[in-house]
């Protein structure tokens, strides 16, 4: 009996998988595009480096099982998914091999260094110069970074992409995670070929000019005069507008951000802004929309052309070249390169008469970035800006055709009036999609952006209505002038103008920002509440009837899973130079108000707080924590000793000497060596049990994973 319902569950259960995949066939790219994803994501969540032949080996496999099981189309969809998997898997291990990861081995206070300026980026005080080829006095070249970025408080016009420049700076490895679980810029910093960073000292003294005929190639060439024309047209930006419009108009036209004001970045990001600063979908869809219009409309008060030529083709292919070149200027970045790429693929389904939106051109889009730069899968521009526009298609596809219909019922009428309810119509309709493009995206986002910031602007929605058109009708166009007029000598007009509007544009920012409860902190979100959140927007995106509701309360208990998760009652900096501890009422106190304050911002944030106190406000009445000197005693389990003097180590379960040597504590310790080799330390009291969670432990032995080092490699002098 129970076979014969096998035998007959299984035939109805290929059926219905059939069924399913048939139902889906319009989505299948996308399908693929997810199944692809998820073997890059699978690659990153190891703890441990497979051996390069893995992703092949499972790549092979996989297409070898499609071939033999093409028959049958239940499993052979599968499959197909399967090998999609494998290679991502695979494109993932392939990109990890393109680089050799060299570091700073351990920090120098001193290092007299060389190399060939690669970018500079101005700052509201100084400048930030990254290097290449580098050479550091006393290190030998197998631990010498390929790239090298250098701060100083002291901005050099006369410096030029190719200079050959030396200088003096204390640099260290990039940091890894504030904590255990925070974000890795060691691992930012390996897919970058950035070995090490740190703070100038004085000026750069220049050795060198750039060679007229270089041996490194043409590519380097161009991209050296692409970047030397884009600092060139900062500073002359910055010499027409030096005030905080200036600054905004710089990071609208060649993407760099880092010459904003800290007051500026702070409001544009709590009032839901930020996103305009980052030359990404919209400002690239804009350059591209104005030259194709433009271009368009131009071509078309030319009888003879526009009646004998496909000017619409013709617009669309020449608007992709102008959106590449506003690309290169933008600096080339991850957000801009798959901006560019939708766009191109949106322009060339114009000229080969297709639909130009849909979740198919997401999708090759979402594939080709993660072939060659697997590593954006887990940054937070490419989640957020590929859920918003995944969100956009899926609902404007549904409304699309109500506002299509509801524009041609207005425009049927001849008279007069009928004509302008047509106009004051069109108009409240443009004023709707606009409010619903900016309601769609921040929802689609929004957990996302909890994930990563935790943080969300709760009156973005508002300021976006605003700033958006803002951007995309006075703003956008005013740089184009500007780019365009720039090379005779006439752009002073037009960025006027764009300045003006960046002054509308602070200043919408600034005044919601400042409403109350612009913000609201949430508490980090574990690590498994970002699948979860994916897999809960495709759902409701793609599935049908009643069930796609499900995908919602997916996403909604990921992110109430923030307030589930057991935080640690200590943490200690990698450095040594802040602990943290946790107080009766859920808040963190510090141990101290000065230093580490990226540490200490990254521990509050993550902890859902916005205020501190530090050990300097006890009272002495609390029992929770004692502090005598620079000893403190924690929930009478825990002894931490603040200074490198030798202390008493008492009878604790646990001590920390997260700045000096544990050397004749008894019991277990963590000292400034346990730190130095495993990061940055979280502390769990349990009943009966301390558990001890490291850095390290969570990165695991991966390539961008931190060197072990002995408490005498730290802080060497040249």
């Amino acid at each position: 009996m129970q076979l014969s319902r096998v035998a007959r569950g299984g035939p109805s259960l290929s059926r219905w998988i059939e069924s399913l995949f048939l139902e889906q066939r319009r989505l299948w790219p996308v399908w693929l595009a997810v199944a692809f994803g998820a073997g890059v994501a699978c690659y990153f969540a190891l703890s441990l480096e497979p051996p390069l032949w893995t992703g092949p080996l499972a790549l092979a496999a996989g297409v070898m099982a499609c071939w033999l099981l093409r028959g049958r189309d239940a499993v052979f969809a599968i499959g197909i998914l399967l090998a999609a998997m494998a290679a991502g898997f695979a494109a993932a291990q392939l990109r990890t091999a393109q680089f050799d990861g060299r570091m700073l081995p351990a920090p120098i206070e001193r290092a007299l260094f060389v190399g060939v300026v690669d970018q500079i980026e101005l700052l509201p005080a100084g400048q930030r110069v990254t290097l290449r080829n580098i050479d550091i006095k006393d290190l030998p070249w197998h631990a010498t970074p390929a790239r090298l970025r250098v701060r100083t408080v002291v901005a050099q016009p006369e410096l030029r992409i190719g200079q050959k420049v030396g200088g003096v700076a204390t640099i260290s490895a990039p940091a890894g995670p504030a904590e255990p679980g925070a974000f890795n810029f060691r691992r930012q910093a390996f897919f970058s070929d950035l070995g090490a960073t740190g703070f100038g000292f004085g000026r750069l003294k220049i050795l060198r000019q750039p060679e007229e005929s270089r041996a490194d190639g043409i590519a380097i060439a161009l991209a050296d005069r692409i970047s030397a024309t884009r600092t060139a047209i900062a500073q002359r930006i910055r010499s027409q507008l030096p005030d905080a419009a200036g600054a905004t108009a710089i990071a609208l036209t060649v993407g760099d951000q880092t010459v904003l004001r800290a007051a500026d970045i702070n409001a544009l990001r709590d009032s839901g802004l930020a996103h305009l600063m980052s030359i990404s979908g919209l400002h690239i869809g804009i350059a591209a929309g104005l030259f194709f219009f433009g271009l368009r409309f131009a071509l078309a008060l030319v009888p003879w052309v526009a009646l004998r030529y496909p000017v619409k083709k013709w617009a669309a292919a020449l608007a992709v070249l102008a959106a590449a070149l506003y690309a290169g200027l933008a600096g080339w970045t991850p957000p801009t390169q798959r901006s560019l790429l939708m766009t191109g693929i949106a322009l060339l389904a114009i000229m080969l008469d297709r639909s130009p939106i849909s979740l198919q051109l997401v999708a090759w889009a979402a594939v080709f970035i993660l072939a060659f730069q697997p590593e954006t899968l887990l940054g937070a521009s490419f989640q957020m800006s590929f859920a918003a526009v995944f969100a956009l298609v899926v609902v404007f596809d549904r409304l699309g055709p109500w506002f299509a219909a509801r524009r041609q019922k207005w425009g049927e009428g001849a008279s007069w009036d009928a004509k302008l309810f047509a106009v004051f119509g069109n108009a409240m309709l443009w004023l709707a999609a606009t409010v619903m493009t900016s309601l769609v995206a921040g929802l689609a986002t929004l957990p996302f952006a909890v994930f990563h910031f935790d943080r969300l602007s709760v009156h973005g929605v508002f300021a976006n209505a605003i700033a958006v058109p803002l951007t995309a009708f006075w703003i956008m166009p005013m740089a184009a002038l500007t780019l365009l007029s720039m090379p005779f000598g006439l752009e002073s007009p037009f960025l006027q103008a764009m300045g003006w509007g960046c002054d509308v544009l602070l200043w919408v920012a600034h005044w919601v920002a400042d409403w109350p409860g612009a913000i609201a902190v949430v508490p980090a979100m574990p690590g498994l509440a970002l699948p979860a959140v994916a897999i809960g927007l495709l759902w409701l995106g793609m599935a049908r009837g009643r069930w796609r509701a499900l995908g919602a309360a997916v996403v909604l208990a990921a992110i109430l899973s923030a307030w589930m998760v057991p935080r640690a009652d200590i943490l200690i900096a990698p450095s040594g130079k802040l602990v943290a501890f946790r107080m009766p009422d859920g808040r963190l106190m510090l141990s101290s108000n000065r230093a580490e304050r990226l540490v200490r911002d990254t521990w509050l944030r993550r902890n859902g707080q916005t205020r501190f106190d530090d050990i300097g406000d006890l009272d002495g009445t609390e029992t929770w924590l004692r502090c005598e000197g620079d000893v403190c005693d924690y929930a009478g389990r825990v002894r931490v000793i603040l200074s490198d003097a030798p202390a008493d180590c008492g009878r604790a379960e646990l001590t920390i000497v997260p700045r000096g040597l544990a050397a004749n504590c008894p019991g277990r310790t963590i000292d400034q060596a346990d730190l130095a080799a495993r990061g940055a330390h979280a502390i769990h009291l349990k009943d009966g049990a301390i558990e001890i969670v490291e850095a390290a432990r969570s990165i695991g032995r991966r390539p961008w994973a931190a060197p072990v080092l002995s408490v005498n490699d730290v802080g060497r002098d040249q």
